[in-house]
Formats: structure tokens, sequence, C-alpha cells
């Protein structure tokens, strides 16, 4: 299975992963690969099998090839730069860094693409109660775009859906076409940073606690307690922000949209 260059911390183990996973296991391609630095297939051995590592300039053309990103890119040349470290001092100050750019991946802030951000006051608002965001995102799904359909699926009065309505278009959340309101141009996140995550948290958590007396087939709840080596925590972080950029995905591109759900998740130390 082709797994991720974050998952590794050392950038030979990761290309021997990108090889293998490529079709026939990866039969022809350290040869393409060799052509690629203008090498020979020997000198590759010497890496994949020894003390040699590649040069900035083969690391940059592979890094090309690989199309990574530019923080996957980022993330390759300091695993280079760790791997061809002439001295203690040096390779402690690397790996300083390699374990400060994995932290910074957690952080579900850094991995997702969304740059625009509420004011404070507009945030005040959107995150003072649920009802905001399930509206923002229940527009979405063609048939509650009005809103007596709105108010129907929510249960909730008239009033407060037009006075939540009006307030998404002023910040172009959502928009007013054709007798109907669609999603607007704006998109967002808030990163754990936020004065407001702790709202926003709390809103989504009590409408979860509302959904167990529910009991719908349809519904998942998990709640569990565990103990754990605690050089184990990075690694399940990093395996349920995956899950999460997997899930965001699917969602991206999921169509047409018909059902409104809420999705969270909780890991977290308990401090005894």
């Amino acid at each position: 299975m082709k797994k991720d260059i974050f998952d590794f911390t050392n950038y030979k183990p990761y290309l021997l992963n990108f090889i293998e996973a490529q079709p026939k296991k990866g039969y022809g391609f350290r040869t393409k690969l060799a052509d690629l630095i203008d090498c020979k297939p020997a000198f590759l051995s010497q890496i994949f099998n020894g003390a040699a590592n590649f040069n900035f300039e083969q690391a940059e053309a592979i890094a090309a090839y690989l199309k990574l990103n530019d923080d996957e890119i980022e993330y390759f040349f300091l695993l280079l730069q760790y791997a061809r470290a002439g001295s203690k001092g040096l390779e402690l100050r690397l790996k300083k860094q390699i374990d400060k750019k994995l932290k910074q991946r957690l952080v579900l802030k850094n991995r997702v693409d969304i740059k625009q951000e509420l004011s404070v006051t507009d945030q005040q608002t959107y995150y003072s109660s649920w009802i905001y965001a399930a509206i923002h995102i229940l527009v979405t799904i063609k048939s509650y775009r009005t809103k007596d359909k709105i108010a129907e699926q929510l249960c909730l009065p008239l009033p407060k859906v037009t006075f939540a309505l009006e307030f998404l278009a002023s910040i172009g959340l959502v928009k007013f076409e054709a007798g109907k309101f669609i999603p607007g141009p704006t998109r967002i996140f808030l990163g754990n940073d936020s004065k407001m995550i702790l709202q926003h948290h709390t809103n989504w958590r009590i409408k979860a606690v509302d959904s167990l007396n529910k009991d719908l087939e349809s519904n998942m709840h998990l709640s569990t307690v565990v103990s754990i080596a605690a050089k184990d925590v990075l690694t399940i972080k990093e395996i349920l922000s995956k899950s999460i950029d997997s899930a965001r995905a699917l969602i991206r591109e999921s169509a047409p949209e018909d059902e409104l759900y809420c999705f969270n998740l909780d890991f977290f130390k308990i401090n005894l």
C-alpha cells in the first residue's frame, strides 16, 4: 500500500514504499529513476541498501517526478538533510525540525486549504448557536432551499430561520437566487487556536447528546477509555487525521447531497 511521505522519518523507506506501490511492484521503475537523475542503477542500490544519499539536485528532480506538493517537498528535503547530517549536533537539530513538522501536520487547520476567515464579530454570531452552521450546510441540499423547508427540517420557528438566513447572506455563506437560498462563495474553517472553538465544539456535542435520545440506526456513537504508550499517541492522532482527510475528500465529491449529518471526533488525554 502506498503511504504518505509524512508516514516516514527517513526518505529511503518512503521511496521504496512508493516503488513497491507501482504497477508490477515497481518492476523497471528503478531504471527510470536512474535515467531521471542521470546515474547508474548500481548507485541506487548503494543508496537504498547502504549509506550513500542523493544530492539535492537529484532530490529536486525526484520530487518533481513524484509530483510532490510544496509541503511534501519541504519535508522530503528535510529528511534528506537529516540523512546527510555530518555531526550528532546537526542530527539532533534536524530531528527536532522533523518532529515539529509532524506535529504541525496534526493541526487540522494546517491540512485544510481554506484561507478565508470571518471577522471576529461575525464569528461570535455564527458560532453562538448550532443553527447558523446547520442552515449554512443544509442549503447545499436542493430540497431544503426555502425558509419553510429549512424550518420544517430543523424544527425551528420561521422568524429564527429568516434571521439566520439574512445573517448568512450578509457574510457570503449563502445567496438568494430565483426565490431560493443556495451556497455562497465563502468557505470557512475554524482552527483550534480560535477563541470560538470551545463554543463551536460545545454546540455540536450538545446536539450529539440530543441524537442519543433518538436512537436512530443511521447514527453512530462511540465512547471508550483506553490506556496506551505515550509513543503511540502521535501515531493515533495521525491515523485519525488521515481518516478526516479521507472523509473530507469523499464529502467534497459526494453528490447529489440529500442528507445533513454532524461529524464529531474526540481523542484527548484524561488528566488524573
